[in-house]
């Protein structure tokens, strides 16, 4: 009776400092979550080299450093390239709007042509149609301005996230698996069930990066094909850049293809400009709905429509994020009641017998 109510008590105060403990935590809980992620992927990695060199620390440091270089040097080759070709395009757009008079004149002028395209063959109010376009029109470009700003705004913000993700990733890789083991043991859960638990966890991680993967690799060949057919320059460089974008939730690969889209019809390439527009919306964006779920469902047992939902619910609750995390909670949730399933049905075998 004593060792239980010294026990109630830690537990009372563990509680009464939880809320506390969160608030510490929560400006890590991003870098946290991420690093949680590589290092699950990342292990057999380090599990094998850690064989071969017989020296788990050194085997760790390596595969954190190989893991991190080769992350900066996909992210820095990307924003470079997006950097270098959306000057060139800014510039040459610069050069149309002097021609032209100015933005507006250009803005104004390029709705304009559109609306007297579509006035020839649709019964159409010019004027209204008009005053829309060119609102719309502003509004994208102020909309694009407002990421570019908060992209260069938040660099600072992004290095540190960096090393924090480097920092704990080490850790995570050198110290994980006891970790888990101990948060296991202090549930009541009998070793199996712990263990049936954190390997559900485990693939629904492995399952939701595969996924993320092969949206990436076919948003981007997509890409390339469509950035070929309409002529853009370096359509493979840009399609890959693509394909990097697509990972980044809700913005995704129109990132890329939509500045490209809007640079043809300021340019006056009005149907190369409709054609990357329907290619990038209908086909390129249509395929992270159809190849996630299939992709993440063949491995984690989940309906693909559960998978999908759980990718649009988490990105909605917990932001880029949450793309990986709605469907690892769901797999959970469901591991859980499978687990409360078995118990109930033992206990139930248990009364009768």
């Amino acid at each position: 009776m004593p060792q239980r109510g010294a026990l109630l008590f830690l537990a009372a105060l563990l509680a009464l400092l939880l809320p506390v403990l969160v608030w510490i935590a929560w400006p890590f809980f991003t870098a946290f979550i991420v690093a949680s992620i590589l290092a699950i992927v990342i292990h057999p990695v380090k599990e094998r080299l850690s064989r071969r060199l017989r020296r788990p620390g050194l085997a760790t440091f390596l595969t954190t450093f190989g893991a991190v270089t080769l992350l900066g040097l996909l992210l820095g080759a990307g924003s470079f390239t997006i950097t270098r070709e959306a000057t060139a395009a800014y510039h040459a757009l610069s050069q149309r709007s002097l021609e032209e008079g100015g933005w507006p004149a250009l803005v104004t002028t390029t709705a304009g042509h559109i609306v007297d395209v579509l006035a020839a063959r649709l019964p159409i109010d010019k004027e209204a149609i008009r005053t829309e376009l060119i609102d719309g029109m502003k509004a994208a470009g102020s909309y694009l301005l407002r990421i570019a700003g908060a992209a260069v705004g938040g660099l600072a913000n992004t290095l540190i996230n960096g090393l924090l993700v480097a920092l704990f990733l080490y850790f995570l890789l050198r110290y994980g698996e006891e970790w888990s083991a101990r948060l296991a043991g202090l549930t009541p859960l009998d070793p199996l069930t712990a263990a049936r638990i954190l390997r559900t966890a485990h693939d629904s991680v492995v399952a939701n990066v595969n996924g993320v993967l092969a949206v990436a690799v076919g948003q981007g060949l997509l890409l390339m094909l469509g950035f070929w057919l309409v002529g853009v320059r370096s359509p493979v460089l840009w399609g890959a850049v693509g394909g990097l974008a697509s990972i980044v939730p809700v913005v995704g690969a129109p990132l890329v293809w939509a500045p490209v889209a809007i640079a043809f019809l300021l340019a006056g390439s009005y149907w190369k400009a409709l054609f990357l527009g329907l290619w990038g919306a209908l086909v390129v964006g249509s395929l992270d709905n159809l190849l996630r779920p299939f992709v993440v469902g063949a491995r984690d047992k989940q309906h693909p429509m559960l998978v999908g939902l759980a990718a649009i619910g988490g990105t909605y609750a917990f932001g880029a994020l949450g793309i990986l995390l709605g469907p690892l909670i769901i797999s959970v949730a469901a591991a859980l009641l499978k687990e409360i399933q078995q118990l109930i049905s033992a206990g139930a075998a248990s009364d009768g017998a």
